[in-house]
């Protein structure tokens, strides 16, 4: 996994992030929230399948645990959405296509 920064203040975070194909993250959770656009390639976790041109929103609370089995290059920005979008129970996800 290659992360190349491109923007941070107090929580919030924004970066490209290339994974190498049969990438495995493990479970993690999103305090301030959690979008991300892919840009190539494909990304997954357990509640579904992201090809390129796919937009994710995970409010904030929420859990996954993404991977790639083909590889992908994401852009994803972290701990910028308000504590008001949390979700009703941790399952509770949003996603564009």
């Amino acid at each position: 996994m290659d992360v190349l920064p491109l923007h941070a203040f107090g929580s919030e975070h924004l970066a490209l992030v290339r994974w190498a194909a049969g990438t495995v993250f493990q479970t993690h959770s999103h305090p301030g929230g959690e979008e991300i656009l892919v840009l190539a390639g494909v990304f997954n976790d357990e509640h579904g399948t992201y090809p390129a041109g796919s937009w994710l929103r995970n409010p904030p609370g929420s859990v996954h645990r993404p991977w790639s089995e083909i590889g992908c290059t994401i852009w994803v920005k972290t701990g910028h959405l308000p504590e008001t979008m949390a979700p009703q129970s941790p399952q509770m996800h949003e996603s564009k296509r």
